[in-house]
């Protein structure tokens, strides 16, 4: 198997990880058990199928990143929750759309993390 190859195949457990994720905090919600800082923000933010209707992936990212609040999200994660409100986004993909966003609302902060720049401004 190629780097390409294993590139994809965890790109896409690391995608149904976070899906999983997302479904057991929701469950933990829904049967009224406490969600612990680890469990994805998507029990207190559910993402419709059509959340990110007509965004491109940076605007999406950032509606994102605003609704499950700090801390920096994994390229992963971002990606998973666009797919999963309508956006067709890869992890390779929002990390290049991402990365070539400079002066946006979203940085990165360190390799694999973005979150907003207001979470870290200086003033």
């Amino acid at each position: 198997m190629s780097k390409d190859n294993y590139k994809a195949v965890i790109a896409d457990l690391e995608k149904q990880r976070a899906e999983i994720d997302q479904t057991i905090a929701l469950l933990k919600k829904r049967a009224g058990q406490s969600v612990s800082a680890s469990d994805s923000a998507e029990a207190e933010h559910e993402i419709q199928h059509d959340t990110f209707y007509g965004k491109n992936i940076l605007q999406a990212s950032e509606i994102y990143l605003r609704m499950v609040g700090k801390p920096a999200r994994s390229t992963e994660e971002i990606a998973g929750a666009l797919t999963k409100g309508g956006l067709s986004a890869s992890a390779p993909s929002v990390a290049t759309i991402l990365g070539r966003s400079k002066g946006g609302a979203v940085q990165r902060v360190k390799r694999g993390l973005w979150g907003l720049k207001d979470w870290y401004s200086t003033t």
